[in-house]
């Protein structure tokens, strides 16, 4: 363990999570803002379904931050 060196984040800090941005894509395109689902199998069945309809430019430009595309 003492090759692990702990960063410690701000408790909010979208920057460093790519992935919240595309939920809140998802979640304001696809139909999920005001929508009761009866069970989980239906949400799965819409989120996997919006999932599908990204292309990669849309993936890339709502997770690829300036910091990410340098370092790769």
């Amino acid at each position: 363990m003492e090759n692990i060196v702990p960063l410690f984040q701000p408790s909010y800090s979208p920057e460093l999570n790519p992935v919240e941005n595309l939920w809140h894509h998802i979640r304001e395109k696809g139909n999920f803002k005001n929508t009761t689902f009866r069970n989980m199998a239906d949400i799965e069945l819409r989120l996997a379904e919006q999932l599908n309809k990204l292309d990669n430019k849309t993936v890339k430009s709502l997770s690829l931050f300036h910091w990410i595309n340098s370092a790769i």
